[in-house]
């Protein structure tokens, strides 16, 4: 039933959203878990950013470590890849910057805040790759679909506890 590669990307994918809402609505519903649910919100983000980048590692590395027809990759195809290692570290380094906010400086509206730059920024640059014929048609979709719901949910936990109405 789940043998083809997608539809087994689409169901874990789905899966890995759960998180997101499921915090996202104990920080509205329950006053007493906002916090904890704050602080495990902005890690579980922090370790997604970080698996995002990775993804571009993949891209970049699957060309060069099989070229096609074993012909050597061209000097445009090269500066692609490096440019998607490049960005394959950026949302580590954004999710590590947002943990440290939180963990280190007790600032979970920046740490929110920083997260949101993150996942933003991530699907903008994958919006461009796709232009540029370097990520997937189907991969971009599922991107979209769950980054608007993590989105969603990032502004919904900042405006909560930027208003007060949680403290992180």
């Amino acid at each position: 039933m789940f043998r083809q590669p997608f539809t087994i990307a689409i169901l874990l994918t789905l899966a890995g959203a759960v998180p997101f809402v499921a915090l996202g609505a104990v920080v509205l519903l329950d006053p007493l878990g906002a916090q904890t649910a704050i602080e495990v919100l902005i890690s579980y983000g922090a370790v997604i950013l970080a698996f995002i980048g990775a993804v571009h590692w993949g891209f970049a590395l699957r060309d060069s470590a099989h070229p096609i027809g074993g012909v050597p990759l061209t000097p445009s195809v090269l500066g692609s890849e490096r440019q998607l290692l490049i960005f394959g570290i950026v949302p580590a380094i954004i999710g590590w910057v947002a943990l440290s906010l939180m963990l280190h400086f007790q600032a979970p509206a920046l740490a929110l805040f920083f997260l949101l730059v993150g996942f933003f920024v991530t699907i903008v640059v994958e919006t461009i790759g796709r232009g540029r014929g370097v990520v997937a048609a189907n991969y971009l979709a599922l991107r979209w679909a769950v980054s608007v719901v993590v989105l969603v949910v990032l502004v919904v936990v900042l405006f909560a506890v930027l208003s007060g109405m949680r403290v992180g």
